[in-house]
């Protein structure tokens, strides 16, 4: 691999552009630069190995992502604590996880259903009900299997417990009777915001906090299209919550029929 100075700085210059916004349009220069220039490319992603990062391309936007295991900027829970207010005790750190892992299967469809969810979006009350019916359907199955929990690494009981006891299921404004989730605490649809802040924060989705809404971007499905599609561990899990979904319509269509 044989570079010049130029090379170098660009790709340096570029490299340290990805690391603080994590996403780049094609159309900036330093990007247009990396899709021309070969060595420059090289030069990106071997200084993205080196600390367990993954760049990649896709036709509008260019991805900086880190390794799912071995990557000096994977986001530990102590890091999460401190950047995310909300998130101070462990289980806390598992719900917000566990919701995330909701609305993406809920989001995660094929592309001519991913046009309405970017036009619609998916409300706060609606994530917060599938929430609900997710974590007690896991907890009955935990009754009747007891590796359940241990096989998935699922603190059922611990987040179940917080969700449906230690949450309030609506705390409206003394004001209007609207829900502040961005000011109130100790209620789902505040954990809500609070969980989804990593994904609101790197640009992958819009958090409508005033009208209860969260649309997904572009962007996002270039994320799981390009990266979470691949790995077993979200297509095993994704699937577990849709699994459980289906079961539930099953047992409500057998009570009602």
């Amino acid at each position: 691999m044989a570079f010049n100075q130029e090379q170098l700085e660009d790709g340096s210059a570029f490299f340290f552009k990805l690391l603080k916004g994590q996403i780049i349009s094609v159309s900036e220069p330093l990007a247009e630069k990396y899709r021309s220039d070969s060595e420059m490319r090289n030069i990106v992603h071997t200084i993205a190995a080196e600390g367990g990062l993954i760049v990649f391309q896709t036709p509008q936007y260019i991805h900086l992502v880190s390794k799912a295991r071995g990557s000096n900027f994977a986001s530990s829970y102590t890091q999460m604590k401190e950047k995310y207010s909300g998130l101070e005790r462990k289980k806390y750190f598992y719900l917000a996880n566990i919701i995330i892992s909701i609305f993406l299967a809920e989001v995660d469809k094929e592309s001519h259903v991913r046009i309405r969810w970017e036009e619609e979006g998916i409300s706060y009350h609606r994530l917060a009900d599938l929430v609900t019916s997710t974590l007690k359907a896991w907890q009955e199955r935990k009754k009747t299997d007891d590796s359940f929990s241990k096989n998935w690494s699922l603190a059922i009981d611990e987040v179940a417990e917080l969700w449906l006891t230690e949450f309030s299921e609506l705390k409206l404004s003394q004001v209007d009777d609207t829900v502040d989730v961005t000011r109130t605490r100790n209620n789902r649809l505040s954990f809500i915001n609070t969980s989804l802040k990593p994904l609101t924060r790197q640009g992958l989705i819009i958090d409508n906090s005033d009208e209860l809404k969260i649309i997904p971007k572009p962007v996002l499905y270039e994320r799981l299209d390009n990266l979470y599609h691949d790995q077993r561990r979200y297509q095993q899990f994704i699937e577990l919550i849709r699994k459980t979904r289906e079961e539930q319509e099953e047992n409500k269509d057998a009570q009602t029929g």
